[in-house]
């Protein structure tokens, strides 16, 4: 099943979420809270307004240089905590204008600019949806389709469509059988020209083989943040940070992206093209 550990595109990113660390240099042996409560709401770890202070303080902890005592040091590190669960909700609406591991910057139609940050537990609900063109498919992408192959794992057609989706932990595709028209869910291998190579962990045939051309369409169903683009479209629900510094951050727990409607052979800069730049 390796091949599907190679799908997982919303991996954390200590940098980006350094953040959210849940740590609590005076109270070490603080409960670890699960990430969804007893009503079904997200349940936010602590927010950090500077991580620069929250290192510092976590380093003196480390040294033992502050017991937790010496108001100079703890009014700081308590004023630079955010409690993202008492935040007001409020819903955003805009264009993506840049994409981060589990973060979208979007611009509002005011021109407000707001950092979408999604749960670091994975428990946000996304969904990333619309057409791009299947020459972007890149390795690792799970699609789906309604086709054929013969002995060797080659399809009989051009492939005209298929589906981008994103598969549950543990997920097995069923055996891909010759010579019948079936359901094909299997982990784009490689992309050479015409030539679409699938892999798939179950059954007697493990590679397929299938050709697409320059109007092969692939429609997104998805539940990751890192199949976003600049210039999509973005509805978001979830808490909302106003920094002083005109920082504006909505800790989400619902986020819905839309593709841009595009004409087939429309040059594509999309996100599955942009993959290879996050950050």
């Amino acid at each position: 099943m390796a091949v599907w550990g190679a799908i997982v595109f919303a991996s954390s990113c200590p940098t980006l979420y350094a953040q959210f660390a849940a740590y609590d240099p005076y109270a070490p042996a603080e409960k670890e809270e699960p990430p969804i409560k007893a009503d079904g709401s997200l349940n936010w770890p602590t927010f950090y307004k500077s991580q620069l202070v929250e290192a510092r303080y976590e380093n003196l902890w480390k040294m033992g240089s502050c017991g937790g005592t010496n108001k100079r040091i703890t009014i700081p590190v308590e004023k630079n905590k955010v409690d993202v669960n008492r935040l007001p909700e409020t819903a955003v609406e805009g264009e993506v204008v840049r994409v981060g591991n589990g973060m979208l910057w979007v611009r509002q139609a005011n021109g407000t600019i707001r950092t979408i940050a999604t749960h670091p537990a994975g428990v946000s609900a996304v969904d990333v949806h619309g057409d791009v063109l299947a020459r972007s498919l890149q390795p690792g992408m799970v699609v789906r389709m309604v086709s054929s192959v013969d002995q060797v794992g080659h399809g009989k057609d051009v492939l005209s469509e298929l589906d981008v989706v994103s598969v549950p932990p543990g997920f097995e595709p069923d055996a891909i059988e010759p010579e019948q028209r079936q359901s094909i869910v299997a982990a784009v291998a490689r992309l050479r020209g015409d030539q679409l190579t699938l892999k798939t962990p179950v059954g007697k045939l493990h590679r397929l083989a299938f050709l697409i051309n320059d109007d092969t369409i692939a429609h997104l169903m998805v539940n990751s943040l890192a199949y976003a683009a600049v210039g999509d479209h973005v509805t978001a629900k979830g808490r909302v940070y106003e920094a002083q510094d005109h920082v504006h951050w909505v800790f989400a727990s619902e986020v819905n992206v839309t593709k841009p409607e595009r004409k087939p052979r429309e040059a594509t800069n999309d996100v599955l093209s942009s993959l290879k730049s996050l950050d």
